[in-house]
């Protein structure tokens, strides 16, 4: 999700099994949202008018012609696959360049992907702040001090993390 490297260090034979399992949770994200629009365009209809129309039977028996379940699935497998390869044909970017600031921009370009890179892009690379609260955890609960209760020991290691 990486504009900047892409599949670039990542191994030909893990390739193709990554680009399925991002066109199968490109698939589960675009059909979650659509039975969310679906709900909530229900929801948003204006109620009926006070004054009732008089309906003819052609009217009642006419059908609109909806899309099968199934070619709306074959459609929406297409475009996940075209949005797809359409971001791996694209050049990566500079190897210094804000890698979310490239998917603000390109978030019309890229609706689904976009995302998923917020998802997956939000995990901070490395556990240094939880290690360092740990530790200060581990320094402020001593053996002196193991009968402190959970919320004393909250207090104090915000204090102790917070003040200079």
């Amino acid at each position: 999700m990486d504009p900047r490297f892409k599949v670039t260090y990542i191994s030909s034979e893990k390739v193709e099994d990554i680009k399925s399992r991002i066109m199968s949770e490109m698939k589960d994200l675009a059909q979650k949202e659509g039975t969310h629009s679906e709900n909530t365009e229900a929801q948003t209809m204006e109620p009926p008018s006070e004054k009732k129309t008089k309906r003819s039977l052609g009217s009642l028996l006419k059908t609109n012609p909806s899309p099968t379940p199934t070619a709306s699935f074959m459609h929406l497998e297409q475009a996940v696959e075209a949005e797809l390869n359409s971001y791996f044909f694209s050049p990566t970017i500079h190897s210094e360049a804000d890698p979310l600031a490239w998917w603000k921009l390109h978030q019309v370009t890229y609706p689904k992907l976009t995302k998923l890179a917020r998802k997956y892009l939000c995990i901070p690379a490395a556990s240094s702040p939880s290690e360092m609260l740990f530790s200060t955890s581990g320094n402020v609960v001593t053996c002196q001090r193991t009968c402190l209760k959970p919320s004393k020991v909250n207090m104090l290691v915000f204090l102790a993390k917070n003040l200079p």
